[in-house]
């Protein structure tokens, strides 16, 4: 299965795809939360997703435009692998405009109603994997990300309690405005921003799975102590009210 999404949704899957997973990243720019590790992902680069992983990625920055390629076959792992490709990861893509043509390639021979489609469609897939050692920077580890990861933890596990920057900046044994400096190159926003994306985030699945929760519960469920704050912020990064989000989830 292959295509193009032009706004691309949050996706959430606690226990992961069947399949493997490329995304190509067109314009925009997201973060991606995988295998406990979270990473910002932006034009340019890709997102390869390994079976069974559990996953989350959304926007930051809209529209988050990209194509993407699910497959499946005893070849993909080996061909991964010969790419350097062993993990779910974020890649940095040397030619854009050369995997865009090859996934757009795939695109059109998987809407043919030719009866060689299914042939036709294994035969670019694993032209377009053949060709990925090619294409990509293989190890996209940095320090900046690594150095973070205990910070995100933290975050991720403890963002309805009260959060400073002074706790986080602990937790990875840095100065706070040593911290701040981190977030800005690895991510693009300031420490309590992040923490705020996340609270928000959280706020959007107890909407979801909780229907019946008041805003101010929700809010406090969140890690926000005032519900006014909570709706500044939710409106900000949404676009509506957390009411207005309630009430277009359940239409």
């Amino acid at each position: 299965m292959t295509g193009q999404w032009d706004h691309q949704e949050p996706v959430h899957r606690p226990d992961g795809f069947a399949y493997y997973q490329w995304l190509l990243i067109l314009s925009g720019e997201g973060i991606l939360d995988v295998d406990g590790c979270v990473y910002n992902v932006k034009a340019g680069q890709a997102i390869c997703l390994f079976p069974g992983v559990p996953h989350r990625y959304h926007a930051v920055d809209k529209p988050w435009k990209l194509m993407f390629i699910s497959m499946d076959g005893s070849l993909c792992a080996p061909l991964l692998k010969q790419a350097g490709i062993t993990l779910s990861h974020v890649y940095t893509v040397l030619n854009v405009e050369k995997m865009k043509t090859d996934i757009s390639r795939l695109i059109t021979s998987a809407g043919s109603s030719d009866s060689f489609t299914g042939a036709e469609c294994s035969k670019w897939l694993y032209s377009f994997l053949l060709d990925l050692p090619r294409h990509i920077y293989p190890n996209q580890h940095t320090q900046h990300f690594e150095r973070l990861q205990p910070v995100v933890r933290y975050i991720r596990q403890h963002c309805h309690l009260p959060l400073t920057i002074q706790l986080l900046a602990e937790q990875a044994h840095v100065t706070p405005q040593y911290l701040c400096m981190l977030f800005q190159k690895a991510f693009h926003m300031r420490p309590m921003e992040y923490v705020n994306r996340e609270r928000i985030y959280i706020s959007k699945e107890l909407i979801a799975l909780e229907p019946h929760l008041q805003i101010q519960e929700i809010a406090r469920r969140s890690g926000f102590e005032h519900t006014s704050y909570f709706c500044t912020v939710f409106k900000r990064l949404e676009g509506l009210t957390p009411q207005q989000f309630k009430q277009s989830y359940f239409l």
